[in-house]
């Protein structure tokens, strides 16, 4: 009886110690929370509802949930004060590749002679092969400003919504995959 005691009061202090100890990546966050200053821990504890709903469910929402996301998730949409959703490709290519905004090569292939690049995203040589119609002009946007509109909670960010690139770049972004002049549809 005694050392089923002994046995019961380890496992509750073994337990207890592990309960009050620190995970490494909650002190890693915590440091980085403090490094950065008051504006940036608010920004990085703050979720909008979207974000929230992708976290409350771990990205896979239910699916009475999914009509109402997307809905949402579309309205955050904003267009060109000009109408025009297919700008200019030369200064689509430079978002791009900027790693500070566009970073589309960290996911995607692009142009061809590119060899760093990521591959969890589809290829994107030759995307104009989809043509410039409408459609496609208007999708391709859309997808770019905000992936979320399309496919709830998915790795590819919301580089619109989250100000990456305004709706002129995204315009110019659409631009730089359709354009045939656009190196990502030269052979």
């Amino acid at each position: 009886m005694r050392k089923k005691v002994g046995l019961i009061l380890a496992l509750v202090l073994l337990l207890g110690l592990g309960l009050t100890q620190m995970s490494p990546f909650r002190a890693r966050l915590e440091a980085a929370l403090h490094a950065g200053g008051r504006e940036f821990a608010q920004v990085m504890l703050s979720q909008d509802k979207g974000q929230a709903l992708c976290s409350q469910y771990r990205d896979k929402l239910p699916p009475d949930l999914i009509p109402g996301f997307l809905a949402e998730q579309k309205a955050l949409i904003q267009y060109p004060a000009s109408g025009k959703l297919m700008g200019d490709w030369k200064n689509g290519e430079k978002v791009f590749t900027d790693p500070k905004r566009g970073n589309c090569y960290a996911c995607h292939a692009g142009v061809a002679s590119e060899v760093a690049h990521g591959t969890m995203g589809p290829s994107l040589t030759n995307y104009g092969q989809r043509g410039t119609s409408e459609a496609v002009v208007r999708y391709t946007y859309e997808k770019i400003y905000n992936a979320w509109a399309f496919v709830p909670c998915s790795l590819m960010y919301r580089g619109g919504v989250h100000r990456l690139f305004t709706p002129e770049e995204t315009a110019d972004l659409v631009a730089f995959l359709l354009d045939p002049e656009s190196p990502i549809n030269r052979r």
